[in-house]
């Protein structure tokens, strides 16, 4: 039964992911006259530049939250050591299934000298606050943000119940694992190789919390300055940009089998986006900001062999 199962939940991520990317291409043939052309000049090779750039900060900004959760557990891995395992790993994520980076960084991070089970934990955790924030983003996009293809304007909304709501969502994870290791410790043991999880003190909580705010911020600036400086959106917020996006970065995140999110996360941009820039600018988007972090990933990549080679 159990197989069954697996395969047919397979299929229906597969399938998923084949009409998300369907739709895109469809989306990207019917708009493409629609997309404002982009300007060949310094301009967009300047863009071009801060996009890669962007995208090995983001690689930096995971390695060091990946540093105190490790810390946490205690492992103490330099710095520059946890950055150079993730830069080089997280190429892993375009191979099908998406799950390659973190086998990738459980592999390398073996070799110097981080047990298979820590790894794993740390991993759990690092998944579940990215889910947190990612989902407490687009709880705000949604309340704030998205007024759907009706045109009807959504009510109004309670800022302090939406702050309270986000702050649970961060606080999730950590008050998880405890429910974990009370309640299932066997789950919690084969997890975390022979030993319970060790929950991230408050005080890391809230600093991967933050950073992992960055990661998603630094994202939307990217977005924003794609809009602004290649499609020549106008009076676009980087806020509102950055909320639309994360929504759309969870659903790529979670379908399974979708390479870095590849087709799943285009679709949903169009969707999301459409309202605040436009159909043809949406599309445009879609197709740039994959670009923009694939090069990001791959000079990331690059860095961290080089690195590797050095020391």
């Amino acid at each position: 039964m159990k197989p069954i199962a697996l395969r047919l939940l397979k299929i229906l991520a597969y399938g998923a992911v084949g009409l998300a990317t369907g739709y895109f291409a469809l989306e990207l043939i019917r708009r493409f006259n629609d997309i404002p052309a982009v300007p060949w000049n310094a301009t967009t090779a300047g863009v071009a530049l801060l996009s890669c750039l962007a995208g090995v900060l983001v690689v930096a900004l995971i390695g060091t939250m990946w540093t105190l959760l490790l810390r946490d557990q205690g492992v103490h891995l330099p710095l520059t050591k946890a950055v150079q395992i993730v830069a080089v790993s997280q190429i892993g994520k375009y191979l099908p299934g998406n799950v390659g980076h973190f086998a990738g960084r459980a592999v390398l991070a073996q070799q110097a000298g981080v047990p298979l089970g820590v790894s794993a934990s740390t991993l759990l955790i690092e998944t579940a606050w990215t889910l947190a924030i990612g989902a407490g983003f687009s709880v705000v996009a949604l309340a704030l943000f998205i007024d759907a293809a009706t045109a009807v304007a959504l009510p109004a909304v309670n800022l302090l119940h939406l702050g309270l709501l986000t702050v649970g969502l961060l606080a999730l994870p950590w008050l998880g694992i405890h429910v974990v290791n009370r309640l299932a410790p066997g789950l919690s043991r084969k997890v975390g190789a022979g030993k319970l999880i060790a929950a991230p003190r408050l005080v890391t909580a809230l600093m991967v919390s933050g950073l992992m705010g960055v990661c998603f911020f630094v994202l939307g600036a990217v977005v924003a300055l794609h809009a602004t400086q290649l499609f020549g959106v106008p009076g676009v917020s980087w806020f509102t940009l950055t909320m639309l996006f994360t929504s759309a970065w969870l659903v790529g995140y979670v379908v399974p089998g979708a390479p870095g999110g590849l087709g799943v996360r285009e679709a949903m941009m169009v969707v999301v986006l459409t309202p605040a820039v436009g159909a043809g600018a949406a599309v445009g988007l879609g197709v740039t900001v994959r670009l923009a972090t694939l090069a990001g990933d791959v000079l990331a990549f690059l860095l961290g062999l080089w690195s590797q080679r050095r020391t």
